[in-house]
């Protein structure tokens, strides 16, 4: 038997599977007001390089985690990482945006067999006590993925070109695949699951006749709506005048989706101590409050708003997923995959739907529908929450 790696090497592969799984995820929304100068298209036409990843996430979600089930964590894991890298870098060959849409549809496609596979892994090679401190390991590392996948692509693409920019984020993904395929041992905890892939299914019909759990979903695909709805749009908010920023400024915005990696842990301690549902709701005013303030002029006031959105979205992301398999009882790896589901819709959507509004209001359009969105989840977290299972 092979010597197992040492516990640092393992974390560490932990830590890059986290940063893989949002590397690519969102690396447009930064790139896209120079995307426009390159393939001369509609604000709509060119949101979609996020809806079309996202989306693939969304479909591909629930069944990834019945394929980590049927074959194997880390062999799922290290093809996913393996196809992700890999169509990460052939994105770099399309010259024209419908070639470009493919290939992000493709990345979409391979991404959650990264962070469901992982997410199991971890809950069976780590003893009880050590799968939080792993666990908020991983969810660090996808902070950090989301926020320097757009900060990356951002600078290089203002060096050189957006193709540059893919394939420095294609040779990254496969460096770190050698790291976790190193770092990470051969699974001891596992055991295939043997029911096949309708009986993986079954829980579904549950799960859509629990009318709490439908709201949550709901809930989930507002959360995911208004971030991406944000970030995309006051991208070309703020790239136009009077603030003119370039892709070095828009890149450097990004660092506040460095938050996640503060709110997330305290978002724990504080449902603890007050509930999901009041730390969600505490959320949602705050991420309200940070909208509202990039309505302001002043560029400041406007990172602090996004700062304070983005800190409201990763504290509410926590409490909704939390919550689902509190809501379902048993079958509980489907309700989550169906949660995941929604979550993206929601992404795409937020990346698609808001262009007509951009188009005719502007900014204060965008904000106004993000704060709709935000008291809706708001108030069905009030309602469907009530008597749910609380810390």
């Amino acid at each position: 038997m092979s010597e197992r790696p040492p516990e640092w090497l393992r974390r560490a592969a932990v830590t890059a599977a986290g940063m893989c799984a949002f590397f690519t995820m969102y690396v447009t929304q930064g790139l896209l007001p120079s995307l426009q100068s390159v393939f001369h298209a509609s604000v709509a036409e060119l949101s979609l390089t996020i809806t079309f990843t996202t989306l693939a996430v969304a479909v591909a979600a629930p069944f990834s985690g019945i394929a980590a089930d049927r074959f194997g964590r880390k062999r799922v894991l290290l093809v996913s990482l393996a196809g992700l890298g890999l169509s990460t870098l052939l994105a770099a060959t399309a010259d024209t945006l419908h070639g470009l849409l493919i290939w992000r549809a493709i990345e979409g496609l391979c991404i959650p067999g990264v962070f469901t596979a992982t997410v199991a892994y971890i809950s069976e090679e780590w003893q009880p006590s050590d799968v939080p401190a792993v666990t908020a390991l991983y969810i660090s590392g996808s902070v950090a993925g989301g926020f320097s996948g757009r900060f990356i692509a951002g600078m290089v693409t203002a060096h050189a070109d957006w193709q540059a920019a893919f394939v420095v984020l294609g040779a990254i993904n496969l460096l770190f695949l050698l790291l976790i395929a190193r770092g990470l041992p051969a699974s001891r905890g596992f055991a295939a699951s043997q029911g096949g892939v309708r009986a993986a299914l079954s829980g579904f019909g549950l799960h859509l006749r629990n009318p709490r759990l439908l709201g949550t979903y709901a809930i989930g695909f507002g959360i995911l709506f208004s971030q991406v709805c944000t970030f995309t749009y006051v991208s070309f908010h703020l790239a136009a005048a009077p603030y003119h920023f370039d892709l070095k400024d828009l890149s450097l915005l990004f660092t506040v989706y460095l938050v996640g990696m503060v709110a997330t842990p305290l978002a724990g301690k504080l449902a603890w101590t007050f509930g999901k549902r009041r730390v969600f709701i505490a959320a949602v005013a705050l991420g309200c409050a940070g909208m509202l303030l990039t309505l302001l002029n002043p560029v400041w006031a406007i990172v602090l708003g996004l700062t304070l959105s983005s800190g409201g979205v990763f504290i509410a992301q926590s409490m909704a997923t939390a919550q689902v398999p509190a809501l379902a009882g048993k079958a509980r790896s489907s309700a989550v995959g169906l949660y995941v589901l929604c979550y993206y819709v929601g992404g795409s959507v937020g990346a698609f739907g808001p262009a007509w509004i951009w188009a005719h209001v502007g900014w204060a359009g965008c904000v106004a529908l993000v704060l709709v969105a935000q008291l809706a989840i708001g108030a069905a977290a009030w309602k469907i929450w009530d008597r749910a299972n609380r810390p």
